[in-house]
């Protein structure tokens, strides 16, 4: 064998080289260490502590990369299979691979349960977005009513003069119907009853776009109304 110090041969028994440095020990075995690699089941971990952050801090939506954490801790439980001296971590992937799958599963079924009230909320925006445009149009017919109107809204031909020449719609892109209704007024100096413009409706069709069904949104003098309720209103006041 060689001397590490001076390079020179040196007799395997011997205790020492020749320029005067001993050995100390025996020589290192020069036989190569094999090392399980770790790196696909390593990877599968942090795949899923990445995806949880996501998840956590960003949206639930990004759930959907489970699908990679699954591919990617099932690539090292086959690879720790097929050569279990040369890759390791076949627990380790195994557990990745399994708290994906409930995890998801869990995910799946929240999501499955929460579809009706994510449509319900899909609903509310729709008609909040609907009555905010209402809440507008209000705001126009009573500037309408005090400042040019003298105490009256406007009738349905100068309805579309008041909204700028366009009428508004609502979130379906319909046109939002707008009715004014009339009270009688007594006028003692002609001693006849006049009419006047003392109130208002506006409509929506809703999303089916069919104007008297159960989905309509309605304003009745600043008040919104279901359309129900509109007919209760119209049968107590028939009874009356």
């Amino acid at each position: 064998m060689l001397c590490p110090c001076c390079g020179g041969r040196v007799f395997r028994g011997a205790r020492e080289c020749g320029c005067g440095a001993r050995f100390v020990g025996e020589p290192l075995d020069e036989t190569p260490i094999e090392v399980q690699r770790l790196g696909p089941a390593m990877t599968s971990v942090a795949l899923l502590a990445l995806v949880v952050i996501a998840v956590v801090v960003v949206t639930k939506w990004l759930a959907v990369a489970a699908v990679l954490v699954m591919w990617s801790a099932w690539r090292a439980l086959r690879l720790a299979r097929l050569d279990g001296e040369w890759y390791g971590g076949y627990k380790t992937a195994a557990a990745t691979l399994s708290l994906t799958i409930a995890g998801s599963l869990a995910l799946a079924a929240y999501g499955i349960a929460h579809i009706p009230q994510a449509f319900e909320n899909y609903r509310l925006k729709q008609a909040a977005a609907t009555q905010a445009s209402m809440h507008h149009v209000a705001s126009l017919l009573e500037d309408y009513r005090l400042k040019v109107g003298h105490g009256s809204y406007p009738s349905t031909q100068e309805f579309k003069g008041v909204m700028g020449g366009s009428l508004p719609t609502d979130y379906w892109d319909s046109s939002i119907k707008y009715q004014p209704r009339t009270d009688p007024v007594a006028d003692t100096a002609i001693g006849i009853a006049l009419f006047s413009n003392t109130n208002f409706e506006l409509r929506s069709a809703g999303p089916d776009g069919v104007a008297g069904t159960d989905d309509d949104i309605i304003m009745r003098d600043g008040i919104l109304f279901t359309n129900s309720e509109v007919k209760k209103q119209t049968v107590v006041q028939q009874l009356r």
